[in-house]
C-alpha cells in the first residue's frame, strides 16, 4: 500500500491520460471511483492530485494499456486548455535562461517533492537537476520522475522549437525494459545508474533571444504564478521549504527575515506567524541547516574546523563548538573522530 504523502500537479497527469488514450480513461471513469475522483481534480488546470491517487492512476493506466513506458511521453504542442500557469510563464520568457529561472524558483507548483536546481559543469554544460530519492528504483517514483522530465522537455521544445538543445538525460535508476523507447521518445542519449537525475542542455542556447514578450503580459502571468506559490507556502510546511532553499543556496544562510519572506513572496509578519504555528523560528531553522551542513563537511572532508565554521557563515570555531555541544552533545572534533572510528570498524 502506498503511504507516501504529497501531491503532483494536474499538469503532470493530463499528458499520461492523453498517452493512454482519452477513450480508455473515459471508459474507466464510468465505474472506477479513483478515476472519477481524479477527473474532478483535473478540471482545475492548476489543480493538485494527491500523490497516492496519482501513483494508483498511473499503475491502473499502465495495466489497462500494457504500456510500461506510459509516463515517457513525447514533446507535445502547446495546448491552452491543458496547460498550467507555470507553463504559460515558462513560454513567455524571452530566453531559456529566464525560463529555467522560473522553473527553478516555482518548481514546487508541479510537486511539493520537486526542487529543481540549475547548474553549470566545468565543461559548460547546463544541468537541470532534479532530486534523487532513496526509492528512485521503485516503479512509482520512477514513473513520477519520467513525468517531470517529459514535461520539462516538452516545455523546452515549445519555447525553443526543434533545435537540438538537449544533449542528454541522466537517470538515477537502473536501465528499464523500455529503455529503447525512452531514447527514441525523448530523442536524446539516456544514461542509467548515473547517481543523479538531470537534463543536460547546450550552454549556447541559454541566452539566444526566443521572442519579445510584452512585459505587461509577462508581469501579469508572473503575478498569477507568484500568488499560487504564496498560497502553497501558506498551506504547506513553510519551515521545510525554507530549509530546502537554504540547503540549495537559493537563500543566503545570513539572510534576514525580510529577505527570506521576499523569496517566498510573503511579508515578514506572515513568515513569523506561520513559523510560530509550526513551533519553530527562522533562527532555529538556520541553526539546524548549519548543523546539517557542518556534519556533512566534517565527515566528507579534511577541512579544518575553523574553515568549516566560516564556510557555513559563522564567526569561527568557537561558535560552531557551542552549537555542536548544545545540539549533539559532542564537539565538532569529537563528532568527526566518532564518525571515522565507526566507519573504520564497519570497514
Amino acid at each position: 500500500m502506498n503511504m507516501e504523502k504529497g501531491y503532483v500537479s494536474s499538469a503532470l497527469i493530463r499528458p499520461v491520460i492523453e498517452n493512454a488514450g482519452n477513450r480508455t480513461f473515459e471508459e474507466l471513469s464510468e465505474t472506477n471511483e479513483l478515476v472519477q475522483r481524479v477527473t474532478k481534480l483535473l478540471k482545475d488546470l492548476d489543480g493538485r492530485v494527491p500523490v497516492e491517487d496519482a501513483d494508483d492512476l498511473i499503475s491502473l493506466l499502465i495495466r489497462e494499456t500494457g504500456n510500461e513506458a506510459l509516463c515517457v511521453h513525447p514533446p507535445s504542442k502547446f495546448n491552452t486548455q491543458g496547460s498550467c500557469q507555470l507553463n504559460h510563464l515558462f513560454l513567455c520568457s524571452n530566453t531559456l535562461r529566464e525560463a529555467l529561472y522560473y522553473m527553478e524558483k516555482f518548481s514546487p507548483l508541479l510537486s511539493d517533492m520537486l526542487e529543481v536546481n540549475v547548474t553549470r559543469t566545468r565543461e559548460g554544460t547546463i544541468k537541470v537537476k532534479l532530486p534523487v530519492f532513496e526509492n528512485a528504483f521503485m516503479a512509482s517514483q520512477r514513473h513520477r520522475t519520467e513525468l517531470i522530465i517529459s514535461t520539462i522537455l516538452t516545455w523546452i521544445r515549445q519555447l525553443c522549437g526543434t533545435r537540438q538543445i538537449v544533449q542528454g538525460i541522466n537517470l538515477p535508476y537502473p536501465a528499464t525494459q523500455y529503455q529503447d523507447q525512452q531514447g527514441a521518445i525523448w530523442n536524446t542519449p539516456t544514461t542509467f545508474n548515473s547517481g543523479e537525475c538531470a537534463i543536460l542542455l547546450a550552454p549556447s542556447a541559454l541566452d539566444e533571444g526566443v521572442h519579445n514578450t510584452n512585459p505587461h503580459i509577462l508581469n501579469m502571468i508572473k503575478r498569477d504564478v507568484e500568488e499560487q506559490y504564496r498560497k502553497l507556502a501558506r498551506s504547506g510546511s513553510l519551515a521545510d521549504r525554507i530549509r530546502k532553499a537554504l540547503l540549495q543556496e537559493k537563500v543566503r544562510l545570513n539572510a534576514n527575515q525580510q529577505e527570506v519572506a521576499s523569496y517566498f513572496h510573503i511579508s515578514a509578519r506572515t513568515l513569523n506567524r506561520h513559523l510560530h504555528r509550526e513551533d519553530t523560528s527562522l533562527k532555529q531553522i538556520v541553526t539546524q541547516v548549519r548543523l546539517e551542513m557542518a556534519k556533512r563537511m566534517l565527515t566528507d572532508s579534511d577541512d579544518p574546523i575553523e574553515q568549516i565554521a566560516l564556510n557555513i557563515g559563522l564567526s569561527g570555531r568557537r561558535t560552531l563548538d557551542r552549537i555542536f555541544i548544545k545540539e549533539v552533545n559532542l564537539s565538532p572534533a569529537q563528532y568527526r573522530q566518532k564518525f571515522r572510528h565507526q566507519a573504520a570498524v564497519a570497514f
